[in-house]
């Protein structure tokens, strides 16, 4: 829980050691299962310049879903939200990450809590952090792909990879629209401006 601040990865290496897969194969496949984290980063690069390379590795080393979820959210819509403010909040979900690891080690057998409980409080959140970022039709275009994506690539793949495919995919297409619309409004301002 100190070094990956990711629940799959997690998961994914206590099953790839139990399996006594080498460091290599472990190693790459966390890579893979958490390069979202690459995207998350470069959404939040922006509001991010300026800052000293130990700040940008510190923020990189705690990001995750839905700190991710939080900090666009606030630098999009709070003119007072700053890269300080977001690394505290990075901060403190790691923290909290750690705490709760340590709590579920000591008292996680004692406690039943159905998996479909679970499963559906995790759905739930994520839903939740969807409906605050769609704020655009760009927005909404690569949520609605990025699901359907996802829900094809997992029947044909049937694995986990296929989530990091679709997320990286609807991520480009959502991106080149932006960029697209970008360009637009400068040629539209240029014309105007002439």
């Amino acid at each position: 829980s100190l070094l990956v601040f990711a629940g799959a990865g997690q998961f994914m290496i206590a099953q790839l050691v139990s399996a006594a897969s080498s460091p290599v194969s472990i190693i790459v496949t966390i890579f893979f299962v958490n390069s979202r984290h690459l995207l998350m980063s470069s959404g939040l690069i922006q509001y991010l310049k300026g800052k000293s390379i130990g700040f940008y590795l510190l923020f990189a080393q705690t990001i995750v879903d839905e700190t991710f979820g939080t900090n666009i959210t606030q630098f999009t819509t709070n003119p007072d939200w700053t890269p300080s403010k977001a690394l505290t909040t990075n901060l403190l979900a790691h923290f909290s990450w750690i705490i709760s690891s340590l709590c579920g080690t000591f008292i996680g057998q004692n406690v039943n809590i159905p998996l479909t409980v679970v499963n559906y409080v995790l759905v739930a959140m994520f839903i939740a952090m969807l409906v605050e970022q769609v704020v655009s039709k760009v927005h909404l275009i690569a949520a609605i792909v990025a699901g359907t994506l996802a829900i094809i690539f997992k029947i044909l793949l049937r694995n986990n990879i296929s989530l990091v495919i679709a997320a990286v995919i609807a991520s480009t297409i959502g991106f080149i629209i932006s960029n697209k619309k970008q360009v637009e409004q400068k040629t539209l301002r240029g014309k105007h401006d002439n």
